[in-house]
């Protein structure tokens, strides 16, 4: 087993703890809104602004965005530097960007 298998098996573990715990904080949080929403007035959410929903698919693309463009570069460089390490450079192929990305 390679170095990068081991890696790559331990970043599956990692998803998928992180997918096991949607269930149980969800519930938690809703076990605090529950209890919250007897103790708070009734608020309302203002027009102005953006749903929550919203803010978090906005960034969410900005995010996916900018880590395409990170991914780019690195492996613009990595092939840039592969003959000094004796390595093989591996043609590099641009990712799609996402809307985000095109309007900026």
């Amino acid at each position: 087993m390679s170095i990068l298998t081991t890696v790559t098996e331990a970043e599956a573990k990692v998803v998928e703890v992180v997918r096991d715990l949607h269930a149980p904080v969800v519930g938690y949080v809703q076990k605090g809104v529950d209890l919250a929403g007897e103790r708070l007035p009734k608020v309302t959410y203002p027009s102005t602004l953006p749903k929550p929903g919203e803010v978090l698919d906005s960034q969410y693309e900005f995010v996916t965005a900018l880590l395409a463009a990170q991914y780019d570069l690195a492996k613009a460089v990595t092939a840039t530097v592969a003959p000094l390490v004796g390595a093989k450079a591996t043609p590099t192929k641009a990712t799609k960007a996402t809307k985000s990305a095109k309007a900026a």
